[in-house]
């Protein structure tokens, strides 16, 4: 059963992964082919932190918890303007970065900050109505990190996905948009 906010109208598609690069790539195709209606939030100009180990290993609870919050706002704003809205920063990437942060710095012990953040992502997740997994074919340690994260965050929250490996193959996004349910 899906869980959803009273604030989500349209349709929330979500594009996880490690690379802006990679992820824009697949948002451009993913426009393209659902058409000028579709919004997308969340592209950056800058790189993302998983390029390197010692970026990555800073991401702490509380700047988790800022990040989950300020891309939750957007996400909001942005299903109430549009029917179809593509995310390319979702909480989903927040998790990860924070659990591959954990690993990295060998914390295991659970605290109270780590359960609010997995609490809010669990609840959080449930909206979105699809995710494409944008992997690195060629991954470096902290992208290697995250991925690793990322696909366990896949698993725990049990959101619908699909991976992809840029370049991408017009095909493929044809057959990702009509699985997509609107």
């Amino acid at each position: 059963m899906k869980i959803a906010l009273p604030s989500h109208r349209g349709t929330l598609v979500a594009v996880a992964g490690a690379t802006s690069p990679a992820k824009t790539e697949i948002v451009d195709a993913l426009a393209k082919h659902l058409g000028p209606a579709t919004l997308t939030i969340g592209t950056r100009s800058q790189p993302d932190p998983e390029t390197s180990i010692d970026a990555l290993a800073k991401v702490d609870g509380r700047a988790a918890e800022d990040a989950i919050t300020i891309v939750r706002m957007a996400e909001s704003a942005a299903v109430r303007a549009s029917n179809l809205v593509i995310t390319a920063r979702p909480v989903l990437d927040e998790l990860a970065r924070y659990r591959a942060a954990r690993k990295i710095r060998h914390e295991y012990v659970q605290h109270h900050v780590m359960r609010r953040v997995e609490d809010t992502v669990a609840w959080e997740a449930a909206d979105y109505d699809f995710v494409v997994w944008s992997r690195s074919p060629f991954p470096s340690p902290g992208v290697r990190a995250f991925e690793a994260a990322l696909s366990e965050v896949l698993k725990d929250l049990c959101v619908p996905y699909h991976s992809l490996c840029p370049p991408l193959i017009n095909e493929t996004v044809e057959r990702l948009v009509a699985s997509i349910a609107r």
